[in-house]
């Protein structure tokens, strides 16, 4: 009994004292809020880029545009001036805040927005938006971005894990403590035998970027494996609460053009491997999208395009990318309105 007594006492100090010390050391608050804090400025440098470039066609997407699409050539097929913003990493949450804060605030707006998508990614809103990605959503995302807080952050809390984040400041701040001891661990232990903050930097970018590609290709598929699970194919259920309603929104409101292109990739080396229920899927996004005069151009199977043209099961190789461009190109042309 008195060793409860002891271990409540000393809980309810700690929770006392972290309760006032960590908001203080990390500049939040008490009670803090469920899910994350945005900055209060969300970053609008493509605007400045769209407004100097003012392209007629606006392609988006993550690596997948990067590795597959070459943009001079699509110009010159195309016989549009084209922007190519590619964020590797990026998902729905990322590019609706792109075109909330950045595409159709653009003066002039450009003709029409081209999305390179994957699969059940545009109805995803919560992949890849904690960990490493929430850098990413940070940076474009301002604390009234209410959307973007529920749709991709709040819904995946229990009732229990929204009180502890916002009364039990150890739990509310496990993502800054944990930076703080990762830089402890990969800065001050380092700078002990004589190697600075670069040098350890690029210590760890040089270890872990010399990947084999087994390992690697083994790894993005199962990072790719929660948007194959039965909840994701299901399009009607997932689509009210995800970002393509307002995408499209947003984009007809302010006139521009939306074009969907979904690409290839080689997640799934063997065709019987693929989910049956994506067939559904796909075919599901294309009523939908064409109830709204929005054309959805499926390329996930070019011919020229197989495994020798990837380098992972991402990304094309240059050769592939060369195929795909005046594909990618051509069918986009005869969409543009």
């Amino acid at each position: 009994m008195r060793l409860t007594l002891r271990y409540l006492a000393l809980l309810g100090t700690l929770l006392l004292f972290s309760s006032f010390f960590l908001p203080a050391f990390f500049n939040g608050s008490y009670p803090h809020s469920a899910g994350p804090s945005f900055d209060r400025n969300a970053t609008r440098q493509y605007l400045r880029e769209f407004e100097k470039v003012r392209p007629e066609v606006i392609l988006l997407g993550d690596s997948i545009l990067t590795k597959g699409v070459d943009l001079e050539t699509f110009q010159a097929l195309s016989g549009k001036s084209a922007y190519k913003l590619d964020i590797p990493g990026s998902s729905s949450a990322l590019w609706y805040l792109l075109v909330n804060s950045n595409i159709v605030e653009a003066e002039p707006a450009p003709q029409a927005l081209v999305i390179l998508f994957r699969d059940t990614i545009l109805t995803a809103p919560t992949f890849r938006t904690t960990g490493p990605y929430f850098d990413l959503i940070d940076k474009f995302a301002s604390p009234d971005d209410t959307l973007v807080l529920q749709r991709s952050y709040l819904v995946q809390l229990t009732p229990m894990q929204a009180a502890l984040e916002m009364y039990f400041p150890p739990y509310s701040y496990r993502g800054d403590l944990r930076d703080k001891l990762d830089a402890g661990l990969r800065h001050v232990l380092p700078r002990q035998i004589g190697c600075d903050r670069e040098c350890a930097d690029d210590a760890m970018t040089n270890v872990l970027g010399d990947m084999r590609a087994e390992v690697v290709a083994s790894s993005i598929r199962g990072a790719e494996s929660a948007i194959y699970t039965p909840a994701y194919l299901d399009f009607n259920a997932q689509v009210d609460a995800s970002y393509l309603p307002e995408i499209i929104r947003l984009a007809q409101k302010r006139g521009i053009q939306l074009i969907f292109v979904r690409a290839p990739t080689y997640i799934f080396p063997d065709p019987a491997d693929e989910p049956p229920a994506l067939k559904q899927y796909l075919a599901d996004m294309e009523a939908y999208l064409a109830a709204r005069d929005i054309p959805l151009i499926d390329l996930s199977q070019v011919q020229g395009i197989g495994l020798a043209q990837f380098i992972d099961p991402h990304h094309m190789s240059p050769e592939g990318k060369a195929i795909f461009t005046p594909v990618f190109a051509e069918a986009v042309k005869t969409v543009l309105k």
